[in-house]
């Protein structure tokens, strides 16, 4: 059996990050990036049987730790659940767009990929999933807290709406000092309208007594 030749798996991810980049998942093309790469696509799908999967394998460093950020954020909110719920809330959301702030910046060619590269791939929805993670995780937390009466599909709404800030972060804030001043007004902006819902106690009912 012919050893595979390593030396090939640099040049094969670069050019693919380069056609992916360019083109989008749906516009890229396999023999373009063999043709980059300097090899065959034989050579490409000895390693990568699809598209999908060397699109996938690209962005897998930002997929696995966004996954391993909001099970910190997770247990973050969990421990919070019998404390004051607004001061908790507003504690886990810091260290979420904290967190997300970091790996988009660590991972910011993989992020384009993801947020604005997708289409076409079994990625494209990838978000999409976390955010409903994230309104089921949201609405599991208020009614341990004592919220008995949650309106799950304004929930959905508000969270849909921040997790967008980070996709606009991604796009308009290339410069990371930058992006964290933006950052920073917006979870203002965002905690600001959380902390008006729970004073008005429009959204939500319950046995718990929220203080702002």
């Amino acid at each position: 059996m012919a050893l595979r030749d390593h030396s090939l798996d640099d040049r094969i991810t670069a050019a693919a990050m380069e056609e992916f980049s360019s083109k989008g998942y749906a516009g890229a093309s396999l023999r373009k990036i063999a043709e980059k790469a300097g090899v065959t696509v034989g050579a490409i799908q000895t390693r990568y049987p699809s598209k999908d999967e060397l699109f996938a394998s690209l962005v897998k460093p930002f997929l696995d730790d966004i996954e391993a950020t909001f099970r910190g954020v997770k247990a973050d909110y969990y421990s919070g659940a019998e404390k004051d719920l607004l001061s908790q809330l507003k504690s886990s959301m810091q260290h979420e767009s904290d967190a997300i702030l970091h790996l988009i910046f660590a991972h910011y060619e993989q992020a384009v990929l993801l947020f604005y590269r997708s289409a076409g791939s079994t990625l494209a929805h990838y978000f999409d999933k976390v955010v409903q993670s994230k309104i089921d995780e949201s609405a599991a937390f208020f009614r341990a807290a004592g919220c008995t009466d949650v309106d799950e599909t304004l929930l959905g709404m508000l969270i849909s709406t921040q997790f967008e800030s980070y996709r606009r972060i991604v796009a308009d804030c290339p410069d990371a000092r930058r992006a964290e001043q933006c950052m920073q007004s917006l979870m203002t902006y965002h905690f600001g309208g959380w902390a008006a819902l729970f004073t008005s106690k429009k959204w939500i009912q319950g046995d718990a007594q929220h203080e702002v």
